[in-house]
């Protein structure tokens, strides 16, 4: 990586220009750290905030859903329901899932995406103590992160529908703030959500009455199956499921009964399992899996879910090389 010089004038620049950290160090040919370090400190010298960071104002619409909605009902008759979880969006950093999630989106055009939950990560507003000798993005730095990804997925599902589940990590913020300072927790800015318009949030969405899609449930080794066989879920043209992510394993599992199938759904991680936003696991071997699920729905009924895996690096779909 280049250490190329650039003077304090030349950065504000490319911040009103491209506004995003990541795109700056690709036009300076510089890691992105760099850049970050180097804003705080021209910030801090020139009294100036840079960047996209910047809760909405008033005037554009809300994300959030009224409490009182804490469900969606989404119809999907024809098309695709794209859905990926457990990004933990990390400065600097883009997974493989992610690319290849970009790449299907632009290809199949689909009629839904859904963000199952964990899109942010919030390692300084957790509860957990820090690591040995593991330095961990600021907030600003992770939604900053979390917005460009997002971008990127609007971008290439133009005409989708947009939802994200409240993960666990996605309310750490606002945990954090109304424990620390619960003032201010009624100020636009306090949750994450207030940084991304355009996409519905909720707990849960319905899709056509038969499908439920939510970041978690079950937990444990059977997760799925018990998702699938506890929901008891109203059969449509005999298939249903039960999708969630959290546990970051990436399978389906069905179960069948004479009425038909409903199949419990894990959406797995976007993220790369051993990216520094994972460093607690201190370098174990886990059952992670990097990928995300696609539910196809054909006159209203759903046909059985296709997972995109990455394996070796690589995304595959469908038998195909992705990324």
């Amino acid at each position: 990586m280049s250490t190329k010089k650039f003077s304090d004038e030349e950065l504000i620049a490319a911040f009103e220009q491209y506004g995003s950290p990541q795109r700056i160090a690709e036009h300076f040919n510089v890691n992105v750290c760099k850049i970050y370090e180097r804003r705080k400190n021209v910030e801090r010298q020139h009294g100036i905030v840079l960047g996209s960071f910047a809760a909405p104002q008033k005037s554009i619409q809300q994300t959030l859903i009224p409490q009182n909605k804490k469900i969606i009902e989404h119809t999907v008759d024809n098309g695709q329901v794209f859905i990926a979880s457990d990004a933990h969006y990390w400065p600097g950093e883009v997974s493989t899932g992610h690319k290849a999630f970009i790449t299907l989106l632009k290809k199949h055009k689909p009629h839904t995406v859904i963000m199952n939950g964990d899109v942010f990560d919030g390692a300084r507003t957790s509860r957990h103590d820090p690591l040995y000798k593991h330095e961990t993005p600021t907030a600003k730095q992770e939604i900053e992160a979390c917005q460009e990804r997002l971008h990127e997925i609007v971008n290439a599902a133009k005409n989708a529908k947009r939802f994200w589940t409240f993960g666990n990590h996605d309310t750490r913020l606002y945990r954090y703030i109304l424990s620390n300072a619960p003032e201010a927790a009624v100020i636009t800015g306090s949750d994450i959500f207030d940084y991304f318009p355009g996409w519905h949030t909720c707990w849960r969405i319905d899709l056509n009455g038969s499908t439920v899609v939510k970041h978690r449930w079950h937990g444990g080794i059977h997760a799925t199956h018990n998702n699938a066989l506890k929901s008891m879920l109203r059969l449509n043209q005999g298939s249903a499921a039960f999708v969630t992510g959290h546990l970051h394993k990436l399978c389906v599992t069905p179960w069948r009964g004479i009425a038909g199938t409903i199949w419990g759904v894990d959406t797995g991680t976007l993220a790369d399992p051993l990216g520094d936003q994972f460093s607690y696991l201190e370098g174990n071997p886990t059952v992670w899996a990097s990928g995300f699920a696609v539910l196809t729905f054909k006159d209203g009924k759903l046909l059985p879910p296709e997972l995109c895996e990455v394996v070796n690096g690589h995304a595959y779909f469908r038998g195909e090389r992705i990324v």
